[in-house]
């Protein structure tokens, strides 16, 4: 989707770039991420996160909706707003990831005449603290129990680099399948299983970009909810 299509957001990045002395000093540093296919630009790093559009020239209000996996809000503007203080969390650190859908869209008297998208996810890493198990071979690694954000990426692989989309399918052994198309091959995908079909059980996640042989894969097991107790 190309840029002035989305809303306008405000994200850190990686790169650091020092600007030319001036006055035999040098300028702050300014953090800039060059890699327009980094999952960066639809990261959250902070709470706070502001929102800027441009108005549609026919419209006279708008309506923000923001959905994600676990909440969900609208909010209306007139014409004289250009840009909304979106607060993720009631906490400086939002309680769990997610992955939010934002949607302005742009009305008249009589009809919708236009609306922006973005996608933003909140991962635990970027916020906050985030807790690390070394043990290659811990069963955490293929547990999961809520509603999970799972990062794609084509650009770290060189034969995927030219893969102009990507393919998530999650299926549950035995039982259902899902197929997830997403337009920009990095990013953060949502899988709901809190309060959704799922169930119990284990599945299987493949993930595969157009132009690339090789397709990634993995199992996750989601154990029964409670307390287990095993007895000889």
């Amino acid at each position: 989707m190309k840029a002035n299509d989305r809303l306008a957001i405000l994200t850190y990045a990686v790169l650091t770039l020092t600007g030319a002395a001036v006055l035999a000093a040098d300028s702050t540093p300014v953090l800039v991420d060059a890699a327009y296919r980094s999952k960066h630009w639809m990261t959250v790093y902070t709470n706070a996160v502001p929102l800027t559009w441009d108005w549609n020239t026919n419209a006279t209000k708008a309506t923000l909706a923001v959905n994600g996996m676990n909440s969900a809000f609208s909010t209306n503007f007139v014409t004289s707003a250009s840009n909304y203080l979106w607060q993720v969390s009631g906490a400086s650190v939002p309680a769990s990831e997610d992955v939010y859908t934002l949607t302005l869209t742009f009305s008249n008297n009589t009809s919708v005449v236009g609306a922006l998208t973005s996608r933003l996810a909140v991962v635990a890493g970027a916020l906050g603290q985030t807790p690390v198990n070394p043990v290659a071979g811990s069963r955490a690694w293929s547990l999961i129990k809520k509603n999970a954000v799972i990062p794609y990426d084509a650009s770290w692989t060189e034969a995927a680099t030219n893969a102009a989309s990507a393919r998530l399918v999650v299926a549950k052994e035995g039982g259902a399948a899902q197929t997830n198309a997403f337009e920009n091959v990095a990013g953060y995908a949502g899988w709901q299983l809190v309060h959704s079909d799922w169930g119990y059980g284990a599945f299987d996640l493949t993930l595969s970009f157009p132009g690339a042989t090789n397709v990634w894969a993995a199992v996750l097991t989601r154990p029964l909810d409670g307390t287990m107790i095993g007895m000889q």
